[in-house]
């Protein structure tokens, strides 16, 4: 059987990682928010190679193709997915690892054993995993994330949202929990993005996670070019709104039940408990994960602001 990863070593210098974050391309993950974390990180954090692993083995092409470009008769190119280990150093010159690339659909086993391996074996105690989930908040208010993990004792002050579900199971999901009984601090967090705007980009879900995880692992990570771009897309979004009546209406309601029910922070304690929000039952979250995933999966697109506050 062909290796499942090959490791590029770094030049010149020892590692020393403690912390490795990770995102998957292909499960659930409203608003690209985790993407875009990823794509911020590598954009403005020195980085280089450490693994690359076997796409041929973790991979179904026919689930998910390959983009391939045809011009003037002749296939020019194709984009083909990867999946990778990066060495990052942190503002303040602490590595990190990040692990990112295309969901794995096969070899799960294999492809967590090969990941603690590598990671354990430079010294990594803590793991986070990062995405977006779509919910019923309005895009006017701050962006909560919320935090789960193997160990609950370290995890912030915040409300049980969820309380007891069965989801359908995602790669970052699986790692976080065999990191956790490996004896891992594995933890992940879930950036809450209005359930509008789930399939299309929202900067400000991504540049929450990003201090989410600055907050539970110390690292000095770069929010603020996300913080821009959140600044142009809430006003763009608010120009759309604007002409739409009936938009208006919707994000009037969320905002008046996140109001009611967000309990007020001092401006000084970003350590305070999070906002409880207004959610579903643990059912209806399953439900709603589903439908995401297959409306994802099949490629339907549906418009933007399609539902209404409890859609």
């Amino acid at each position: 059987m062909r290796p499942l990863f090959t490791v590029q070593h770094p030049a010149g210098r020892p590692v020393s990682p403690r912390v490795l974050i990770h995102h998957f391309d292909g499960a659930m993950d409203a608003g690209s928010a985790g993407a875009l974390a990823v794509e911020q990180l590598l954009m403005t954090l020195p980085h280089e190679r450490l693994a690359t692993f076997d796409i041929d083995s973790l991979v179904d092409y026919r689930a998910r193709r390959p983009v391939m470009t045809y011009s003037h008769n002749t296939y020019s190119s194709v984009e083909m997915p990867e999946l990778v280990l990066d060495l990052l150093q942190d503002d303040d010159g602490e590595d990190l690892l990040l692990l990112h690339g295309s969901e794995p659909d096969f070899r799960w086993d294999d492809f967590v054993a090969a990941v603690a391996h590598l990671v354990v074996s430079m010294g990594v105690g803590q793991a986070i995993g990062i995405s977006g989930i779509p919910m019923a908040v309005p895009h006017t208010r701050p962006t909560y994330v919320h935090l789960h993990g193997s160990r609950p004792e370290l995890l912030p002050a915040q409300p049980e949202l969820f309380g007891h579900v069965e989801l359908p199971g995602s790669m970052a999901a699986y790692l976080e929990l065999r990191l956790g009984e490996m004896g891992l601090d594995s933890r992940g967090a879930s950036a809450a993005i209005p359930h509008y705007l789930a399939r299309d980009e929202f900067p400000q879900g991504a540049s929450a996670l990003l201090a989410a995880v600055v907050q539970a692992t110390g690292l000095a990570l770069p929010v603020g070019d996300l913080e821009a771009a959140a600044n142009v897309n809430r006003a763009e979004i608010d120009a759309e709104a604007s002409q739409q009546p009936e938009v208006s209406a919707v994000v009037s309601a969320l905002e008046a039940q996140y109001d009611a029910l967000a309990p007020r922070m001092a401006p000084q304690d970003h350590r305070a408990a999070a906002p409880a929000l207004d959610l579903p039952s643990a059912d209806e979250i399953g439900a709603r994960l589903e439908a995401f995933l297959e409306s994802k999966d099949s490629g339907e697109l549906g418009p933007r602001w399609g539902g209404g506050p409890g859609a």
